[in-house]
């Protein structure tokens, strides 16, 4: 008897682990609204500025399985450039697109993003009209975004981290 209650015992744990491990990967931790954690300096700087920064965020949603879902990136652009006088002025510029995320097979930490530009919206949100430098940046950095590995968000579900083109780039976002 002791020996069926060992087995049943051990049984239940083994079935409970293996339903906790197949609901962690159907999880999908990333989803939701994440802005990168500091600005960041962009270089080159954007043609007529004198510096610019960029605070990038992330909308993951989930689509009609886990493996695929919409997304929506945008950057919060402030630019410092010269007046017509020679001042320096800041002014914000505000740049999305559309695209699709989808998990690798593979792996379930790593995602491929695709990016529809028939979706882009690049818009002064104050000072010059003048976004065609913007435009071109913000096109740039659509492709470091491609694939993303090593995604990974912390266990109180604050911070989403992941690797861009190898593991010598990792960024962190934090849930907004």
């Amino acid at each position: 008897m002791k020996a069926i209650n060992q087995l049943a015992v051990g049984a239940a744990l083994l079935f409970g682990a293996a339903a906790i491990s197949s609901c962690s990967e159907d999880k999908n931790e990333f989803l939701g609204t994440w802005t990168s954690s500091a600005p960041e300096t962009v270089v080159p700087a954007i043609e007529g500025s004198t510096s610019a920064t960029a605070v990038t965020t992330f909308e993951f949603s989930q689509g009609s399985d886990k493996s695929n879902g919409p997304v929506k990136m945008t950057t919060d652009y402030v630019i410092t450039a010269p007046d017509s006088v020679g001042n320096a002025i800041n002014y914000t510029v505000k740049a999305s697109v559309e695209g699709k995320w989808t998990r690798e097979d593979k792996d379930n930490d790593d995602y491929f993003i695709s990016f529809d530009q028939n979706t882009l919206d690049v818009a002064a949100v104050d000072g010059p009209d003048g976004l065609g430098a913007v435009t071109s940046t913000f096109l740039g950095s659509l492709s470091q975004y491609s694939k993303i590995d090593d995604v990974e968000v912390t266990k109180d579900g604050t911070v989403l981290s992941f690797e861009l083109n190898g593991p010598d780039r990792k960024v962190s976002f934090t849930k907004k």
